[in-house]
């Protein structure tokens, strides 16, 4: 697994944990973060995740997705009539790379919880948990 995917997916891994913590039972949540997450995929920050100082960082975030979607391990959810990116749902193949190469630094079971509780993850989340995350490193 290349350097830049690795870091974006531990973005992503982050994000799909804080997500397993919220307690959706509250009402009236509204949050578009959390309406995203169960609706959409993983918001898509890379200002948030690199920092506003660092706009390099950034387009390596938003170019980093867009290779991975091409080679089929992330799928982008853009704006209509744009290109740019909300959301992105990685594929469980590059879950499990990603959790393989992080070892213990991974919440398994939180990441799982989490995608079973999206509309977009419950499906990623069966496959993971099929396989006990533990798939072979991704080399593209």
């Amino acid at each position: 697994m290349k350097r830049d995917h690795l870091q974006l997916t531990m973005w992503l891994l982050a994000e799909l944990e804080v997500f397993a913590e919220i307690d959706l039972k509250v009402p009236g949540i509204t949050d578009p973060w959390i309406v995203g997450m169960l609706r959409h995929g993983i918001p898509f920050t890379p200002s948030y995740w690199s920092g506003d100082e660092n706009p390099r960082q950034k387009m390596r975030l938003v170019r980093t997705a867009k290779e991975l979607e091409r080679i089929g391990l992330l799928k982008r959810v853009t704006e209509p009539n744009r290109d740019r990116t909300t959301h992105v749902i990685p594929s469980p193949e590059l879950i499990s790379a990603t959790i393989g190469r992080l070892g213990d630094e991974v919440n398994v079971d939180a990441v799982i919880a989490a995608l079973s509780r999206t509309d977009w993850g419950a499906g990623i989340a069966g496959q993971l948990a099929s396989v006990g995350a533990d798939v072979a490193p991704v080399d593209r």
